[in-house]
């Protein structure tokens, strides 16, 4: 009896052992996880701000760069939840949906300029094929200077083309988005995730 006793009792802590293991091994994984994904979403908020600050220097962003190359907030925003306040969430979140909108901005503006590009190709082909690039003749450039001393000024001035800088239509958006934007990499936000990913 006693003997039955001892096992039950060696089976019932050897359980209560293994549940144990089994939570401290969850717990440690889910901490890990939780570390790796913030030292991940700090690097990300650093590249993004980066980009977006070479934009307010240069006023121009490069279509090789993503702002938000992988959106990592979205996929482990419950872990810090708890760590940090609604309104610092917010700012992270703004973060990435500013960036993303930014890039599909972007991806815009490059397809249109290849697509602009392409047209330029094929006119510069085609002026090649039917000889219009040939340069004019001296005696047209004469009859043209001739023509041109006989007409008023104001007809003149309108043939000459004003070279007025009339900036791109999404220049405006570009800059209304990623000028008024307020950085949080040198934050409490970001010294809370690089508090968490043991940075």
């Amino acid at each position: 009896m006693s003997n039955f006793l001892e096992a039950n009792s060696f089976n019932g802590l050897a359980t209560m052992f293994t549940a144990l293991v089994a939570i401290f091994l969850y717990y440690w994984e889910q901490r890990k996880k939780k570390r790796d994904a913030a030292k991940i979403i700090v690097q990300e908020i650093r590249r993004a701000e980066d980009i977006i600050k070479e934009y307010k220097e240069h006023n121009a962003y490069k279509f090789t760069k993503k702002i938000i190359a992988t959106n990592s907030w979205a996929k482990n925003i419950h872990y810090f939840v708890g760590d940090l306040a609604q309104d610092e969430l917010d700012k992270i979140s703004n973060l990435y949906s500013t960036g993303e909108y930014l890039d599909l901005i972007i991806a815009k503006i490059s397809d249109h300029k290849f697509d602009e590009n392409i047209k330029i190709y094929e006119k510069q082909i085609q002026q090649i094929v039917i000889g219009l690039n040939q340069p004019i003749s001296a005696q047209q450039s004469t009859s043209g200077g001739a023509q041109s001393e006989g007409q008023p000024v104001h007809q003149i001035q309108r043939m000459i083309p004003l070279e007025i800088p009339i900036p791109p239509p999404w220049k405006m958006l570009l800059d209304e988005i990623s000028k008024n934007y307020e950085p949080i990499y040198h934050s409490s936000i970001c010294e809370k995730l690089k508090r968490i990913a043991g940075i």
